[in-house]
């Protein structure tokens, strides 16, 4: 009778361990499904703006839904007030676990002009903040407050020097002739300018880039046609900002 007790005794214990192994097996796989459920924030948001963007933003119950009553006055009949509620709760109850994730992805970086495409281009095309002519104490203004709205994203380091890769940019382009014409050529067809600004090349590089960028706008029309000294003051700027790193350069 001992012996059947002990028995019945590791059975039912044996089940009770494989019962809460089946018990957490659901909720893993129910957790996993909900962490993989699209949202209907990020179906309907990421139309107009990276789900970055919109989740980055620190912002009040109060503002956010003044912003998503704006989105949805933009573009009629893509949701309604019912998804405008769904919408602002899923930001609310989602937000922090998501700005986690994106500052987890978060690098630093030597070169400032990497740090600036990382931390300004997750809300803004490239070529929409190079074409703005400020002064230094502008940059700074301008970055600080892009610096409060951003939460713990950009450190105020970062924001340092950024607005010190800006305003080092923008002196260069007030004192260049080919930056009006970098603007009105180059980054017309080439948004959100990224590409263009990661970029360096020696002379010889740069200007057998624009060249092939010559000859690619020939038959494109006039306003982004590009002349031989249009081209020659382009490449001039690009030596400028975007020449070989000082260890690199030839003798």
């Amino acid at each position: 009778m001992k012996y059947y007790s002990m028995k019945m005794y590791i059975l039912v214990f044996l089940l009770f361990l494989y019962q809460c192994s089946v018990v957490t097996e659901i909720i893993a796989t129910e957790t996993a499904a909900n962490k993989n459920k699209s949202l209907l924030v990020d179906t309907k948001c990421s139309k107009c703006h990276t789900l970055n963007r919109v989740f980055i933003h620190a912002r009040t119950e109060e503002e956010w839904h003044t912003v998503i009553g704006e989105m949805m006055a933009k573009i009629p009949g893509w949701f309604g007030p019912e998804d405008a509620e769904q919408i602002f709760v899923e930001i609310i109850t989602n937000r922090q676990e998501r700005v986690k994730e994106i500052t987890a992805e978060r690098r630093d970086y030597a070169d400032n002009r990497f740090l600036f495409l990382d931390r300004c281009a997750i809300c803004h095309p490239v070529n929409r903040i190079l074409k703005e002519n400020r002064s230094p104490e502008e940059w700074c203004e301008t970055v600080e407050r892009m610096r409060s709205e951003a939460g713990d994203y950009i450190t105020a380091e970062d924001a340092t020097s950024i607005a010190a890769f800006l305003s080092k940019r923008s002196e260069v382009l007030k004192e260049d002739a080919g930056s009006e014409l970098f603007v009105a050529k180059c980054l017309v067809c080439h948004p959100p300018g990224e590409k263009i600004l990661l970029a360096r090349h020696n002379r010889a590089e740069w200007e057998e880039i624009v060249k092939d960028r010559q000859q690619f706008a020939r038959n494109a029309t006039p306003r982004i046609r590009i002349g031989n000294e249009d081209a020659a003051a382009i490449v001039e700027l690009l030596i400028k900002t975007q020449g070989p790193e000082p260890d690199r350069i030839s003798p």
